[in-house]
């Protein structure tokens, strides 16, 4: 059987920075709303969302041509007692949810246009109760995020929580992986991001790039992702080491240097990429493998 590889990288743009997940002394966070901006534009970013908890906070001062702040929240979704429950990151929206299950959370906020994404899936905060299940992720229909980095959480077994959910939903349901500052002091700002291929810093752009996948999720590394009839190819910008997995996370593939490449077999369901390196790790988003009609 003949495969296409889908390559959520296959758009027009250049990388860009931006943070997705971050607090302000509108609720726990240290930093002021147009300081903590500050902060990141300072740093690189083009984009930041404010995801304050279970309210939105908005500031726009610094916005301009190659900087846009996007309003978010980050809602407790209680089950028995509030403030108990797992969090849920809500962007591009007015007001945080204070009810509802899960699944109703996500479907009013897909209504709205907005984007979702599971927080920290494997954090133990909250008296216990602050993890997403691996039974519940895979339940849940229609979240585009999953943060699968988060100094919070444990990155691992949120990767491994996020593979479950790609194998569950298959390639026509979209979902990306994430790294996140969830910063709330100094010592968490700039540690995790995504790299967004986009044309221009506007809250359209990002919204269609996190849809898309076409971004890539980096805790320091930097790369590029191209693909050429059924092999993969990464680069990276500095000297590293680049694995291959498929969809039951088995290595296919490992390669020290600055770029590698990965020709498919066709019973990987997708292929997705890590690669380490001094500057920090990076994950691609899932290759997905399609029959294709010769």
């Amino acid at each position: 059987m003949a495969f296409e590889i889908q390559n959520p990288y296959a758009v027009p743009g250049e990388f860009r920075k931006a943070q997705l997940h971050c607090h302000t002394t509108e609720s726990d966070g240290r930093f002021r709303p147009a300081e903590l901006l500050r902060m990141y534009r300072d740093a690189g970013y083009a984009f930041v969302c404010i995801t304050d908890h279970n309210r939105v906070t908005r500031c726009e001062d610094l916005n301009e041509r190659n900087f846009v702040a996007i309003p978010g929240t980050e809602d407790t979704v209680s089950r028995v007692l509030p403030p108990l429950g797992p969090h849920m990151a809500r962007l591009f929206v007015d007001a945080p949810l204070r009810s509802g299950t899960p699944q109703d959370r996500i479907d009013r906020t897909l209504s709205e246009g907005a984007v979702v994404s599971l927080c920290h899936p494997s954090w133990n905060g909250n008296l216990w109760t602050g993890a997403w299940s691996e039974r519940t992720i895979v339940s849940l229909r229609g979240f585009q995020l999953i943060e699968i980095w988060n100094p919070h959480s444990h990155s691992t077994e949120d990767v491994r929580r996020w593979e479950a959910a790609l194998r569950t939903r298959g390639p026509d349901a979209r979902l990306w992986g994430i790294a996140v500052d969830d910063c709330h002091r100094r010592e968490q700002f700039n540690r995790g991001w995504v790299m967004v291929k986009v044309l221009e810093a506007s809250g359209p752009a990002l919204h269609r790039a996190l849809l898309d996948g076409a971004f890539y999720t980096s805790t320091g590394s930097a790369a590029d992702f191209s693909v050429a009839g059924q092999t993969i190819t990464v680069r990276l910008h500095e000297q590293g080491r680049i694995r291959f997995l498929d969809a039951r996370g088995s290595v296919r593939a490992e390669v020290d240097g600055d770029e590698a490449w990965y020709s498919i077999i066709g019973d990987e369901q997708f292929v997705r990429t890590e690669v380490r390196s001094p500057a920090g790790t990076a994950w691609s988003q899932p290759f997905w493998l399609v029959s294709s009609q010769d």
